[in-house]
């Protein structure tokens, strides 16, 4: 990692004032916990700001956000109602709400000093995050937007892009297996869970063409000229982080994930795989129990 893209350089986190966004949905009983977790990690920056965009809650979120707006400095949120009705298709609805605050970062004067971008999940996923995992991202120059890892297996695939690791879309892989076979689980399997690799914390940097994972750090110049998209030209879901990162990649933005920036620990995303990692066990432990028994009969 010794290339450094053409986008600002880097400031100490003490130097820097600080962004959090993400979208909130039916988050009235978290919320509050999620946004004292995210203040505590990035508490040794110079200033911090929070915004998020709710839509389509059932539950109390907006009156929870405008608590909470009260108590927390700089945190500011946007409350656009009910969308599922005029866009059904969840990825067009997530490409929406996040377009939201890249127009408040770009256009609201609030936000005019700020220099790092972070966007959270806000779903209680981000439970493992701290100030020394933020801090790990300032051990490295060249990146312009620096991806968390989880205590775990890696399980945010379809975000992932990776010439070798994860070079195409998980799903449209999966779809396209099962045209030909009927074995869906070894298709997903082969699809998604076969990339679900655990990356050590002492690891080298990944270099990424896209990542998000739940957390992800970005220089604020990044928005400047980039917008999410929820759906392809057929009006297909495609993964809206992936055509962000399409676009500030092409402007020769760096993107990695660094292994000690640890964010989450198992969770609804990698049960599956450690229900199926532990059956292929089994199954292939009773296999060699019946070759030994059919050795010993011989």
């Amino acid at each position: 990692m010794n290339q450094a893209s053409g986008f600002p350089g880097h400031k100490t986190m003490a130097e820097s004032v600080f962004l959090c966004v993400g979208l909130v949905r039916n988050g009235a009983k978290s919320i509050r916990r999620e946004v004292e977790r995210l203040s505590d990690a990035l508490g040794g920056s110079k200033a911090l700001h929070f915004l998020f965009i709710e839509s389509d809650s059932d539950d109390d979120t907006v009156v929870e956000l405008e608590k909470i707006s009260g108590t927390f400095e700089n945190l500011r949120y946007v409350s656009l109602g009910r969308l599922r009705d005029e866009q059904p298709k969840r990825t067009a609805r997530l490409a929406h709400c996040r377009n939201v605050y890249v127009k408040e970062i770009r256009e609201n004067s609030i936000y005019l000093d700020v220099d790092y971008v972070v966007v959270a999940d806000m779903d209680g996923l981000n439970t493992k995050i701290s100030a020394e995992g933020v801090e790990s991202c300032w051990t490295h120059d060249e990146w312009d937007a620096c991806f968390a890892n989880p205590d775990g297996p890696y399980y945010d695939i379809w975000a992932l892009r990776h010439p070798d690791w994860s070079p195409n879309d998980c799903w449209a892989q999966y779809d396209f297996l099962n045209k030909y076979s009927k074995r869906r689980e070894r298709n997903l399997f082969a699809s998604v869970h076969a990339r679900m690799i655990t990356i050590p914390k002492n690891a080298d940097w990944i270099e990424v063409d896209s990542a998000f994972g739940g957390l992800a750090i970005y220089k604020r110049a990044l928005f400047e000229d980039a917008e999410y998209i929820g759906l392809d030209a057929a009006g297909d879901e495609i993964c809206e982080h992936v055509t962000l990162h399409n676009q500030v990649v092409g402007r020769g933005a760096r993107l990695f994930i660094n292994p000690a920036f640890i964010n989450a620990g198992r969770n609804g995303h990698t049960r599956e795989l450690f229900f199926i990692r532990k059956i292929r066990r089994k199954i292939k432990h009773a296999k060699k129990r019946m070759r030994e028994r059919a050795s010993r009969n011989r």
